[in-house]
C-alpha cells in the first residue's frame, strides 16, 4: 500500500499542506514542537479514521472556526482510493471513500498502517492491558471478523459487569447476557489464538536475526481459561461455562467479570527467563523491534500488500546496529515515514527523501 498524496487543512499546527511523499523511506526532521508528529498523525488519521493520540479529538487548528480536513490518495495494487475526512471541533467526523460516505472500516488502514512510537517500549514491562491492546488494535485489525467480535464482546462485558455491580444476576436477562459473553468471548479468544499462531513464529525469527542467533525468544499466551491452544469455539465455550461456575462466588463478591479475554496476558521469555525481570534495555528494544517488523511481514502474508510504516521519534531509542537492521529491512519494500531529530548527515544514505518541518511548513531538503 502506498500513500500517493496528502492534503491537510487546519490540522494541528498546519494551516495547509499538499504533500506527495516518496514511495520509499521518508525522513521528517526538525526541532521539537514544529509539527513532525502532527504530520504522522495526519497520515495515520487518513488511513485509520482516528488519532493515535489520547486527545485525538483536538486536531482542529486553534485558528480554525469550524473543522479540519484531510484528503489522501492511496494506491493498493491496481486500485486507487481517494479519502476525505471532515473533523469537527467536538471530534465528530465524516468519512468519504471515492466520493461516497462510508464507515471507518472502509478506510485503507485495514490493509496495514503500522505505528512504532517510544511508548511501545512499555509493551514488554507494562501492564497486561497494554499487551492486550497491542493484539486487539495493532494485530487484530488484519482480521475484520476479529475486530467485530471485539466490539461485541466489549459491549456484552459492559452489560454483564453492570448486572454484577447492581445485583441483577437473578434477572432472566443475566442468563441471556451470560450466554452472549461465553459465545463472543470464545470467538474472540479463538481469533486471538489463530492470529498469534501466525504471528509468533515471525517474531521469533526476526528476534533471532537481531540477536545474532545467540538468544531464543518465546511468547506465551496466558489465558484465564484452560484452553491450551484450542481454537474450536464449542470447546472454548465449555471452558467458559466451567470457569463461570467456578468463579461465580468470587465474581459476586468483587462485582465484576474476573475471567475472559479482557483479563489475559502475554509473557515474553528470553532463553526461558521472563523478560520483564531479566531482560536488558537492549533486549527490550530488540523484542519491540521484532514485534513491529513482524507486523510488516504478517500484513504482507495476509493481504499481499506491504503496509505503511510510521516511526515517531524511535531511532534515538535504538542503537546503531538496531537502526541499521530496521532501515535495511524496510528499504525498497515498505513506504515509511520516520520523524527524527537526528542530523541529516547521519541518515541521508538511508533516505529516499528528507524533509524539514519548521512551524508547520514542510520543505524537501534531499
Amino acid at each position: 500500500m502506498i500513500l500517493k498524496n496528502l492534503n491537510i487543512n487546519y490540522f494541528r499546527n498546519y494551516n495547509y499542506l499538499h504533500w506527495e511523499p516518496h514511495t520509499g523511506i521518508n525522513f521528517i526532521t526538525g526541532s521539537n514542537a514544529q509539527g513532525k508528529t502532527n504530520l504522522l498523525e495526519a497520515v495515520f488519521f487518513s488511513g485509520m479514521g482516528y488519532s493515535f493520540r489520547r486527545k485525538g479529538s483536538n486536531v482542529v487548528n486553534w485558528y480554525s472556526k469550524k473543522s479540519s480536513f484531510i484528503k489522501a490518495t492511496y494506491q493498493l495494487n491496481n486500485t486507487t482510493m481517494d479519502i476525505s475526512l471532515h473533523i469537527n471541533h467536538d471530534g465528530m467526523k465524516k468519512i468519504f471513500v471515492n466520493g461516497t460516505e462510508e464507515k471507518r472500516k472502509s478506510l485503507p488502514g485495514r490493509y496495514g498502517i503500522i505505528l512504532f512510537k517510544p511508548d511501545d517500549l512499555q509493551i514488554i514491562k507494562g501492564p497486561p492491558s497494554g499487551k492486550r491492546d497491542f493484539i486487539d488494535y495493532d494485530i487484530g485489525i488484519i482480521d475484520p471478523l476479529y475486530s467485530r467480535n471485539l466490539i461485541h464482546y466489549r459491549r456484552v462485558l459492559e452489560q454483564r459487569n453492570y448486572l454484577l455491580r447492581t445485583g441483577g444476576i437473578n434477572n432472566d436477562s443475566f442468563q441471556t447476557w451470560n450466554e452472549s459473553f461465553y459465545q463472543y468471548g470464545a470467538e474472540l479468544l479463538a481469533g486471538r489464538i489463530r492470529l498469534l499462531k501466525k504471528y509468533i513464529p515471525l517474531v521469533r525469527k526476526i528476534y533471532a536475526d537481531i540477536a545474532g542467533g545467540h538468544e531464543v525468544l518465546e511468547m506465551k499466551y496466558l489465558s484465564t481459561l484452560n484452553i491450551t491452544g484450542k481454537t474450536d469455539i464449542q470447546q472454548i465455550i465449555k471452558e467458559f461455562i466451567t470457569e463461570g461456575k467456578t468463579r461465580q462466588r468470587e465474581e459476586l463478591y468483587k462485582k465484576q467479570t474476573i475471567f475472559g479475554p479482557h483479563r489475559d496476558d502475554i509473557c515474553f521469555l528470553i532463553n526461558n527467563k521472563d523478560a520483564r525481570y531479566y531482560a536488558s534495555q537492549g533486549q527490550i528494544r530488540s523484542i519491540v523491534l521484532a514485534l513491529k517488523t513482524a507486523q510488516i511481514q504478517l500484513f504482507y502474508n495476509e493481504n499481499g500488500e506491504y503496509p505503511i510504516f510510521l516511526l515517531d521519534d524511535v531511532l534515538t531509542e535504538l542503537d546503531e546496529q538496531r537502526q541499521h537492521y530496521l532501515l535495511m529491512l524496510i528499504n525498497n519494500q515498505v513506504q515509511s515515514f520516520i520523524t527524527t531529530t537526528t542530523p541529516v548527515a547521519k541518515i541521508s544514505h538511508y533516505a529516499n527523501r528528507v524533509y524539514l518541518i519548521n512551524n508547520g511548513v514542510l520543505r524537501e531538503v534531499i
